[in-house]
């Protein structure tokens, strides 16, 4: 039976990797490169690390996916990829403590990225699978829950220590802020191996090696394609605040510290999509993936206009409330549907493709710049008003996508055959 702990010890592998790769792009790496880059020039760099990161990510994940759906081993299919990505990392960690230079930096830290996403991909194939399809909705909220619970500890708690760093003391901050990391990350990954191989050998006793080694499907799902762009669209739309979100409260809303006042509207919207995550799964699962979806998708979109007219602080927090809230709604169900939609054998090929929109959406955000600047110099405050617009058509333009896709007995939409259940 999978209960809500057990599905949260499946998605333990999630807080780890998910809130490591978030404090090493938000807290360690802009210190580790202002120390190691020309201070005209460190905005460039540090963004040449993340865009690189996402490259490396989108090449690893379905290719090593596709690997881990034909894997044999006394392991399973997904857990010895989850201790190559988590063992390696480690390593890795070892030689970003070390960096000498900018080089040695973004040499390692593609390694570490490349190794992240070998043990990330097989991980996401774990719901579809291991868990029934009528707990497929909580599943997802679930790992989505960690996901962004790991981000928002591991920020807090790296933000925390390496800030101590420029002190004097006998304590090494920096080393001990990695060396949380990753005691954590081994944590998070020995929890969810130790869960999934213990359902996997149950399986096996009850049914038969066949329950767990199936012969993969002909192909993908045929609709793929549409979630994908659909995907795209929504994660483009999501990621896009964040991204400029900092600039907007400091000309569009004119407040004087937009720093502090970010990080307090960030903990309102993470709040909001924590308290939201888990109804909708669980709404999901009754009544279907689709009208969860285009409600999300329309909350999100209405939140995000509404900003428009945002005149302090206090109005940001409380339009922010009833956007993080849309979006945990969306996020949840959008990632069932991407569970619904995998194909027996075929599932870590297929969540790699599907994690190719999600990197594919912070990639496009950050193209919208550009654009902002420049219909700023054309009008004072239109390139802000044109991306919470444009954000808001992405949220629809995403849900409409979706509605031609057809839905089961459940509400989960039609897929090929699954196993392991």
């Amino acid at each position: 039976m999978w209960t809500n702990l057990a599905l949260l010890r499946l998605s333990a592998f999630g807080f780890g990797m998910t809130g490591f790769a978030i404090a090493m792009d938000i807290v360690i790496l802009p210190l580790l490169v202002k120390g190691v880059a020309p201070e005209q020039f460190k905005n460039t760099y540090l963004a040449i690390l993340g865009f690189s990161g996402l490259v490396v990510a989108a090449l690893v994940q379905p290719l090593v996916g596709r690997y881990s759906d034909r894997t044999r081993s006394r392991l399973g299919r997904r857990v010895p990829y989850m201790l190559w990505g988590c063992i390696f990392v480690c390593f890795g960690l070892v030689g970003i403590g070390f960096a000498p230079s900018y080089l040695a930096l973004f040499g390692t830290w593609l390694f570490v990225q490349a190794n992240l996403n070998i043990g990330y991909g097989p991980y996401q194939a774990l719901i579809r699978d291991l868990v029934p399809a009528g707990r497929i909705g909580v599943a997802s909220s679930m790992k989505i829950l960690a996901d962004a619970s790991g981000a928002l500890v591991l920020v807090a708690v790296c933000s925390a220590l390496i800030s101590r760093e420029a002190g004097s003391g006998p304590v090494d901050w920096r080393w001990l802020t990695l060396g949380i990391l990753a005691f954590i990350l081994v944590t998070a990954t020995g929890v969810t191996s130790l869960t999934v191989r213990a359902r996997e050998t149950a399986m096996a006793v009850g049914r038969g090696v066949a329950a767990i080694v199936q012969e993969p499907a002909s192909g993908l799902h045929p609709q793929l394609s549409r979630f994908v762009l659909s995907r795209l669209l929504i994660m483009t739309a999501i990621t896009a605040f964040p991204t400029f979100g900092l600039f907007f409260l400091e000309d569009a809303v004119g407040l004087k510290n937009p720093a502090e006042a970010l990080g307090r509207i960030a903990l309102v919207i993470g709040g909001a999509v924590a308290i939201s995550i888990y109804p909708a799964g669980w709404l999901s699962d009754r009544i279907g993936r689709k009208p969860v979806v285009m409600a999300g998708a329309l909350g999100a979109a209405v939140s995000t206009i509404w900003m428009l007219w945002a005149d302090d602080v206090t109005d940001v927090l409380v339009i922010g409330s009833f956007l993080g809230g849309s979006v945990g709604a969306l996020l949840s169900s959008n990632w069932a549907l991407a569970n619904d939609l995998g194909t027996t054998g075929r599932e870590g090929q297929h969540m790699g493709i599907v994690n190719l929109a999600t990197t594919g959406g912070a990639v496009l955000s950050n193209f919208m710049g550009p654009g902002i600047d420049l219909l700023n110099r054309i009008s004072e405050g239109s390139g802000y008003s044109a991306l919470l617009i444009t954000c808001g058509l992405l949220f629809v333009v995403g849900a409409l996508l979706l509605m031609p896709l057809r839905e089961g007995a459940r509400g989960t939409l039609s897929s090929y055959p699954r196993g392991m259940r």
